[in-house]
């Protein structure tokens, strides 16, 4: 969970398009916007008993951009499962990640991930593409 080696991974001007109506779905126009988000999903997870990126492909790649499809799985600090499937679309800028869509099981993210009841992250918008 190295979070500053993954921000390095990204240009300064990275967005982020979350789908779903979770708390943390929407569009974030930084990372520090999205560093916001990432502690409700990791302090929800059992790293004990969970792994991202279990299993990974690139579906297509190019200089501009690439599509990934990633599975994690394990369980939630609640108990159940998070067995979760992702998909992302890249776009990079300067040899870095500029853009992310990223589509996922909301359903499962609100039930596992203990999200019912919170409140609504401050996105910069809705999820656009």
């Amino acid at each position: 969970m190295d979070i500053d080696g993954f921000e390095a991974l990204h240009h300064p001007d990275v967005v982020y398009n979350v789908s779903g109506n979770t708390i943390i779905s929407g569009r974030y126009e930084s990372f520090a916007a999205l560093k916001q988000v990432l502690p409700a999903v990791f302090e929800a997870l059992d790293f004990e008993q969970f792994r991202f990126a279990v299993k990974w492909r690139v579906m297509n790649e190019g200089p501009d951009g690439a599509t990934a499809i990633m599975e994690a799985n394990g369980v939630a600090r609640n108990g159940q499962r998070y067995d979760q499937r992702y998909a992302h679309i890249f776009s990079f800028r300067e040899g870095k990640i500029s853009s992310v869509h990223e589509f996922f099981d909301t359903q499962l993210a609100h039930d596992a991930l203990g999200f019912s009841g919170k409140p609504q992250f401050a996105s910069d918008g809705p999820f656009e593409f």
